[in-house]
């Protein structure tokens, strides 16, 4: 099969090797790399420009046992805040793998150009790749994304995801998804909240919906994906027996 990961992301993958060690082997105090998260790779890109996230202060009033008190809290704007325009809005949420709240200090990747455009015009993925002879679902830690293909080798759509984090990474092989699981499904290890997983590994790794993709691999093995791709992919593509193909997080 071609490789179908984007060639202007070599470079990407290339930066998330050096920034993401298998730690298993580090000692207890050992100091951490810094993360980045993909956007902040991304926007160093053409096409792109870094925003940097800044809180602003406002006074608000707190009750106390003495009376009211005036106190100045600091919040950061909301992706709606920045984003009103629901496709625009999704596209910069894609581009950046984030369904997590804004934070003070954080590096948006903002596409130069989003007139008309919608978030399958900025997959990381080809829009064809080699037949299969199948339907099959990839995904790829180094750019932090899945895609569905179909029979014919067409890209179907594709969405942001979160693996395993360093010492815990979502083993990379071809599996088959061998159960499907509703909105309301959980982990039995973590008590976390699973909706629509799409299980694919005997250790209880699935693909599945999270309001924590934050644009690096963050899990503990399964595949994080944003709640609403998670919903589509179960009721629309996978079904018992799809292929699933995860990439090397080193090539």
């Amino acid at each position: 099969m071609r490789k179908i990961a984007r060639k202007s992301l070599f470079l990407l993958g290339f930066i998330m090797v050096i920034f993401y060690p298998n730690n298993r082997g580090l000692k207890a105090g050992s100091q951490k790399v810094y993360q980045p998260t993909i956007g902040e790779i991304i926007c160093q890109e053409p096409g792109y420009n870094c925003l940097t996230i800044e809180s602003k202060f406002e006074k608000i009033e707190k009750k106390t046992k003495h009376g009211v008190k005036i106190i100045e809290v600091e919040t950061a704007p909301t992706w709606i805040d920045l984003w009103p325009n629901d496709t625009e809005r999704e596209i910069i949420m894609k581009v950046n793998r984030l369904n997590i709240k804004l934070k003070q200090g954080m590096i948006i990747a903002v596409p130069n150009d989003l007139a008309g455009k919608t978030f399958m015009d900025f997959s990381p993925y080809p829009k064809e790749t080699d037949s299969l002879g199948e339907k099959f679902l990839i995904f790829d830690p180094k750019i932090l994304a899945w895609a569905a293909y179909d029979a014919e080798g067409k890209l179907v759509r594709w969405g942001p995801a979160s693996g395993g984090k360093p010492g815990y990474h979502t083993p990379a092989r071809e599996f088959r998804i061998f159960k499907k699981a509703g909105p309301k499904c959980r982990s039995s290890k973590y008590d976390a909240p699973m909706p629509w997983a799409m299980f694919f590994h005997k250790s209880g790794y699935a693909f599945h919906g999270s309001p924590n993709v934050p644009g690096k691999n963050a899990s503990h093995g399964c595949v994080r994906l944003f709640n609403e791709d998670a919903e589509w992919l179960n009721k629309n593509f996978i079904e018992v027996g799809t292929k699933v193909i995860i990439r090397p997080y080193t090539e």
